[in-house]
């Protein structure tokens, strides 16, 4: 009961403190959305462990570090009585400056005097895993943690790093404790607490910060960034309350002798036992100072050199247990693909011709073109798409009892073609698309009449279809009270609608509808976009096509109303506007744009970013291919499933 209590306490403070002081930047949520990999960094070390301006210097050296091994940095710290998670520069600068800034040494007995006043603070070990617990990061990169100090039967101290610790969900990546501390205490007080203690890169020796090897040992070895991933996978998989603290010995051109070390910190601590007289939080930095003056700078040097390295551990680790976090989620994604796409649209035969050469005139004179006879519309295209990458549908349309009509069902799988209604007395869909001699669209040219035989007869006795779908897709060539049919059956059974506009001049019709709120995903390019805003009296006075900040701000607007907002942007690549999972609160949306060349999980439950890769690179193809729907599709197999598109935050 203890330890349920403890999680609902521990979830309930974080969105508490998310929704009040929290302020995480919108890269490292974004990162933590998409499951990528991301290390945080304390700034005890930039307000009290170096002089301005060097501080913000190596600040930034090591955010560099982490982003090499393709991580992203989240560096901690409390700015004007808020705690910020992943500072930007100017933060950086801001709080580097010690003089203006005035920062207090950050634990967790701190905050609440930090916040309350509105001050600045550097947050320690201790601090710092704290809010990586609150705030969900699971790496964390330091130089090294407290511990068990010396004649500990005499002052009694213990760092808060240790107790945090042992209570933090927190893989922790650092060189072991300080060297100037009882290194075989703190590991057995470590080993009570239940934290997790492995060397990394060595055999089980326990690093000495500036040494590479203390005298003592630890429980297990690493050998790579890939094995400690996957402990650190194990240990989240069973829900341990309590962190993991992973040992990285320094470099070993950087290493100053065990020996020397040891005897420098026992001339330290006789000093302080004379004529020092600190103790508490003054008594780390003092000997880390004595420390300093006795290798003439050489310790400093080691510990920027090993801070560096343990950045670059850390990142090698996120990276790898990111990957082994996707893995998973594409293997349960895969799992949960057994239910049927069910999709409702339109079946046409698409006749393309292009224009040979010259311009387009309308004066009556013959043009030369070429003639292509494809299979087409949105709704068949869809089908056979995600028929290719070996999804199940259920095709719901017609056509006609004509040669068009046999050429169509030709194309449509046997397993969904049985939903398909073949009509007497009726031509099949056609569509002539007109293109210039650069492939540019001209002009379009359809009779669509049959597709008014869809009907809401025609779903409902279909209706057993929807029982076990995961989604639902709509184009806008069904009729209105076709749509409010399908909305029903959506409703009823909580299934999410896709709906693909297919013409600017309905593309507001499903809105129409009374239970249109079943649309949960639209993909309009601007036009058909610019037309659905108009319906929700969203559009303004400007023109927003061609203008991103205007466009995210309409579709920032229209992402309160449906839950994801997909425009395709054609050469310019696709905006996504969508509700983040993680809150209810219809303030939290986030704008992203995806240039050519995440949401957080997408239909199917992958990361926005796959799905968006993967749409990307499936436009390419297509536009390779004379058929709407490309003779080779990209299957599981492409690197476009594995590679996580790149984008731009829209404020």
């Amino acid at each position: 009961m203890y330890q349920s209590f403890k999680r609902t306490f521990i979830s309930v403070n974080s969105q508490f403190l998310n929704k009040s002081v929290f302020e995480i930047s919108e890269e490292v949520k974004s990162a933590l959305s998409a499951k990528k990999a991301v290390v945080a960094l304390e700034s005890a070390i930039i307000t009290h462990g170096m002089p301005y301006p060097e501080n913000i210097q190596c600040a930034l050296e090591v955010e560099n570090v982490v982003r090499t091994q393709g991580a992203v940095p989240a560096t901690v710290a409390l700015l004007d009585g808020k705690i910020k998670v992943g500072l930007t520069r100017p933060e950086l600068e801001k709080l580097g400056d010690t003089k203006i800034s005035k920062p207090i040494k950050t634990s967790r007995r701190d905050f609440p005097y930090v916040l309350s006043n509105k001050r600045n603070g550097g947050t320690t070990v201790a601090g710092t895993i704290i809010v990586c617990n609150a705030s969900s990061i699971t790496f964390f990169a330091t130089g090294g943690i407290g511990g068990v100090h010396k004649k500990f039967e005499k002052t009694l101290d213990i760092s808060a790093d240790l107790p945090e610790l042992g209570r933090s969900n927190v893989a922790v990546i650092s060189s072991g404790v300080k060297s100037i501390l009882d290194i075989p205490k703190t590991l057995e007080y470590l080993e009570t607490l239940g934290v997790f203690i492995a060397s990394f890169g060595q055999d089980a020796r326990f690093p000495a910060f500036y040494s590479r090897s203390s005298r003592s040992n630890t429980p297990y070895s690493v050998s790579n960034a890939y094995e400690a991933a996957k402990i650190v996978k194990a240990h989240k998989s069973l829900k341990l309350e309590s962190g993991l603290l992973f040992a990285v010995p320094v470099p070993e051109e950087h290493e100053l002798p065990f020996d020397f070390i040891d005897k420098i910190t026992n001339q330290a601590l006789m000093k302080l036992d004379g004529e020092a007289q600190l103790q508490g939080k003054d008594v780390t930095p003092f000997l880390l100072a004595e420390i300093a003056k006795a290798t003439s700078g050489a310790s400093i040097k080691t510990n920027v050199a090993l801070v560096k390295n343990n950045a670059k551990v850390a990142g090698e680790i996120a990276l790898q247990f990111s990957k082994l976090e996707r893995k998973e989620t594409e293997i349960n994604a895969k799992s949960n693909r057994n239910g049927d796409a069910v999709i409702i649209g339109g079946c046409n035969l698409d006749c393309t011709v292009r224009l040979e050469d010259g311009e387009f005139k309308t004066d009556g004179r013959i043009h030369f073109g070429k003639f292509t006879y494809t299979p087409g519309g949105v709704g068949r295209n869809i089908c056979e798409a995600l028929e290719k990458l070996g999804c199940n549908t259920n095709f719901i349309s017609a056509v006609g009892d004509d040669h068009q009509g046999r050429m169509l069902t030709a194309t449509i799988p046997k397993k969904s073609l049985k939903h398909v209604a073949i009509q007497d007395n009726h031509s099949s869909a056609q569509c002539i698309v007109a293109l210039d001699n650069e492939g540019q669209c001209l002009f379009l040219m359809g009779d669509m009449r049959v597709h008014s035989n869809i009907t809401p007869k025609l779903i409902l006795e279909n209706e057993e279809v929807f029982s076990n779908s995961p989604l639902i897709i709509i184009d806008s060539n069904i009729g209105l009270d076709t749509m409010e049919a399908v909305f029903k059956i959506a409703k009823k059974s909580n299934i999410a609608v896709f709906y693909e506009p297919t013409d600017v001049t309905v593309a507001e019709k499903p809105f129409c509808a009374q239970h249109w709120d079943s649309i949960k995903f639209i993909t309009p390019n601007v036009n058909e976009f610019v037309r659905i805003c108009e319906h929700f009296n969203l559009q303004s006075q400007e023109k927003i096509d061609g203008d991103l900040k205007r466009l995210s701000t309409k579709a920032r607007a229209l992402a309160k109303y449906i839950d994801n907002v997909i425009i395709t942007l054609g050469p310019d690549g696709v905006l996504i506007a969508r509700k983040e999972l993680s809150t209810d609160s219809t303030n939290d949306i986030s704008v992203r744009h995806y240039p050519t060349k995440r949401v957080e999980h997408f239909a199917n439950g992958l990361p926005e970013e796959i799905c968006v890769s993967v749409g990307l690179s499936a436009a390419l193809t297509a536009l390779h291919s004379q058929a709407p729907v490309a003779e080779r599709i990209l299957d599981e197999n492409h690197p476009s499933w594995t590679t996580y598109a790149e984008y731009t935050p829209m404020l």
